[in-house]
């Protein structure tokens, strides 16, 4: 970790982090590495990517991965990023495969503050954030990784309310392995979306803490989170050594739950930073809503699809409540008049892992 200036030094004091290691006279902040996965939302991933360049946190290097995205996004995200950084070139890369894919190849620029990538095949939101962490993870500088929505806009302070969480759990020598932020509604900034998630096993189905709430209206203490919502997880990079990449498995959902609940039995608990805020466009990274209806028939198919991969392989002894309650989802896709995905529904029930 790169050694503080007095000028950062003074900065930092005011957000109540002890920098300081002990026995030593040097101080430290964490490298940190954020990674924004882009599919057809460039226009979304240029708002996120212009918060992000105004936090007051100073280690912080993006990388952006393109899944493959059919709408010349990944243009339109390069001649931004020329056109910001007209006056400094060397602040962002467009990478290579083999820089990305293969492990000290090539020398980066240490002034290279954003990094763009563009995958070759949409495989899913797991396998475009694990090429963006793999790729951080080899450059032998990231202590934490942050993946966040890309359909997200961020409060200038969000991401030195994680370091300072994390810092102050990791010197009281605490296990947490991911840490929250508070999401709110972009739409409604005053509005609560999650303060993380709760998973239950009666009905197998997952909900928001505190959706819905009123900033002002948060009480002092919080319910314990099943799981981290997927649009900011600040993750550190032991829990990946030992717990190891996002399952690929899951194309779309279930796979911060999954991350979750292998942390859990690795020993690892969550953790929240209260003041981190992340203003979150629900839905718009998969152009869908969340809810009933609404849901468009892609979130629906793999909503279902991820739910039975992760019961089936946390929860084996479950299969026949699994089943019964896939049947109700049926029955309800039918009393809805969705005949198709009713059908969508019986055939995941027999080919899904």
């Amino acid at each position: 970790m790169e050694a503080l200036s007095k000028k950062h030094l003074m900065c930092w004091q005011g957000h109540n982090i002890t920098l300081t290691e002990q026995n030593s006279g040097m101080s430290f902040l964490p490298q940190i590495y954020t990674v924004l996965v882009n599919y057809k939302g460039w226009e979304d991933t240029l708002e996120c990517l212009e918060s992000l360049l105004k936090l007051d946190y100073p280690h912080n290097k993006i990388m952006v991965v393109d899944n493959a995205s059919p709408d010349n996004s990944f243009q339109h995200l390069i001649n931004w990023a020329g056109s910001y950084f007209k006056n400094e070139p060397s602040a962002f890369a467009v990478l290579t495969c083999k820089q990305v894919l293969e492990v000290d190849t090539v020398a980066l620029e240490a002034t290279t503050k954003l990094f763009f990538y563009q995958s070759d095949q949409n495989a899913g939101f797991a396998a475009g954030n694990n090429i963006g962490i793999r790729f951080a993870l080899q450059q032998n500088s990231a202590d934490f990784l942050w993946l966040l929505n890309n359909d997200t806009v961020v409060d200038k302070n969000c991401l030195s309310e994680l370091v300072k969480e994390a810092l102050s759990v990791e010197s009281k020598k605490k296990k947490v392995g991911i840490w929250g932020s508070k999401i709110l509604y972009y739409h409604a900034p005053d509005t609560i979306q999650a303060l993380g998630g709760k998973l239950s096993l009666r009905t197998f189905t997952s909900s928001h803490i505190a959706e819905g709430l009123k900033e002002a209206e948060i009480p002092e203490r919080i319910q314990a989170p099943d799981y981290i919502v997927g649009a900011s997880m600040f993750v550190s990079k032991t829990f990946i050594e030992q717990v190891g990449l996002l399952d690929e498995s899951y194309f779309l959902y279930f796979e911060e739950l999954d991350w979750a609940e292998r942390g859990r039995r690795k020993g690892f608990t969550l953790g929240f930073a209260r003041q981190s805020k992340v203003f979150h466009k629900e839905g718009r990274s998969i152009g869908s809503s969340s809810s009933g209806k609404k849901k468009s028939e892609l979130a629906d198919y793999h909503g279902i699809r991820s739910k039975i991969i992760f019961f089936k392989k946390f929860y084996p002894e479950r299969r026949l409540q699994l089943f019964f309650l896939l049947m109700a989802s049926v029955v309800l896709r039918l009393a809805r008049f969705q005949f198709s995905r009713a059908m969508t529904t019986l055939r995941l029930m027999l080919t899904s892992r």
